[in-house]
Parts: C-alpha cells; structure tokens; sequence
C-alpha cells in the first residue's frame, strides 16, 4: 500500500477524533444565558395531598419553571392512589400510581411495594410563565411530595 494514502487516511481519522473530542455535552441546567435568579435558580416544593387537588407552582410573569424531579411517598397500610399533575388547561402532563398492601406471609404482614416513586425527567416538564401546576391524588392516600427543578428565561 502507498505510503501516502496511509498518511493520509491517517489524518483524516485524527482530524475526526479532535473534532469529536471538541465537542461539548448536553447538560441538565442549561447554560448561564438561559438560567435565572443568579448562581442558584433552583426550586423546591413539598407537602401532603389526600384525595383532593391543589395548585403547587404558580411561574412568574418573566420566567418559566422547568420541572426535573418528582418524589412520591406514603405510608397507609392498604392503599392505592392516583397523582396526576395538570396544568391551567387542565392537561395532564404527568400522571402516578402508587400502592401499598398488607401481605401475611405466615411470619407476620409484610408491605408489598412500591409505596414511593422518585423520578428524574429527562427534558422536564415546563411550567410557562404565569401558567399554573396542580396535583391532585385519588384514593385518600395521604401522599407526601417533594418536587425540584430550575427557574429559566422564556
């Protein structure tokens, strides 16, 4: 084979690699042109929902609220409930069951999980500026809910 068509392929394939190398990553929080609120534009909300439904974000006029991680608990012995999270419209736009059950195995009941969720989205679930995000649970579960995520520009 000729020398110069080795050389050649040679730095084709380096040339490939550098430019590989060089390119960035996709990253969770976008970079600091679209974050708001500073260096710390994270969010945190959390309470108890049973059988009813409540608005948890409300986004200001000039933002809008990425949601990018739900967590879901409770601790009734026998129990199955439905959390759905709705925007202004009313769309759903993310939707959870949790259950919990007494089991007697012969050496005394045992909890048959799941009886927590935690999820992390992948993209999140946007929350448009001067939109609102509701949970409402079904089955008078007394669920716990933490959910986090980031502040953003429009």
């Amino acid at each position: 084979m000729n020398t110069q068509i080795f050389y050649g392929i040679s730095a084709i394939l380096l040339s490939a690699s550098v430019l590989a190398y060089t390119v960035n990553s996709a990253q969770a929080i976008p970079n600091a042109q679209n974050i708001s609120y500073g260096g710390n534009p994270v969010f945190s909300v959390g309470g108890v929902i049973s059988n009813t439904s409540n608005t948890i974000i409300t986004a200001p006029t000039d933002q809008i609220m990425v949601v990018t991680d739900v967590v879901l608990s409770m601790n009734n012995n026998t129990c199955t409930s439905q959390v759905n999270f709705t925007d202004s419209a009313g769309t759903v736009v993310s939707s959870f069951k949790l259950y919990s059950k007494l089991r007697d195995s012969g050496y005394g009941a045992t909890h048959v999980a799941p009886t927590s969720i935690q999820h992390a989205f992948n993209s999140g679930i946007p929350v448009a500026a001067l939109d609102t995000l509701t949970i409402a649970e079904s089955g008078s579960c007394s669920v716990a809910y933490t959910l986090s995520g980031y502040y953003a520009h429009p």
